[in-house]
């Protein structure tokens, strides 16, 4: 019967794999300097071509589907240009006939 690993019966978090992945991850910055992002997490770009078109299209598709949707604004670090959220406004539905 072979030795239990160290890491059994304890929860296994990002940290874990990250670390994994690259010994010497505790060493390095983790968050970016400009919007305090992990520096792991990859998100779209707004300065990228390509992600800026998935975003448009993300940002269509819910337009059509929720009605009470009147505008989405993609939120991005003006710096490095990472997407960090949407924000939408709705409608007033007290207002809507």
């Amino acid at each position: 019967m072979g030795k239990i690993n160290k890491y059994a019966n304890k929860p296994l978090d990002k940290d874990y794999f990250k670390k994994k992945e690259n010994p010497n991850w505790d060493k390095g910055k983790k968050l970016t300097e400009c919007c305090k992002q992990d520096i792991d997490h990859e998100v779209l770009n707004v300065k990228n071509e390509h992600d800026w078109e998935l975003i448009e299209n993300y940002i269509q598709k819910q337009l059509m589907e929720y009605s009470n949707t009147k505008s989405i604004t993609p939120v991005a670090c003006t710096v490095c240009g990472r997407l960090i959220e949407y924000s939408c406004v709705l409608y007033d539905s007290k207002r809507r006939v």
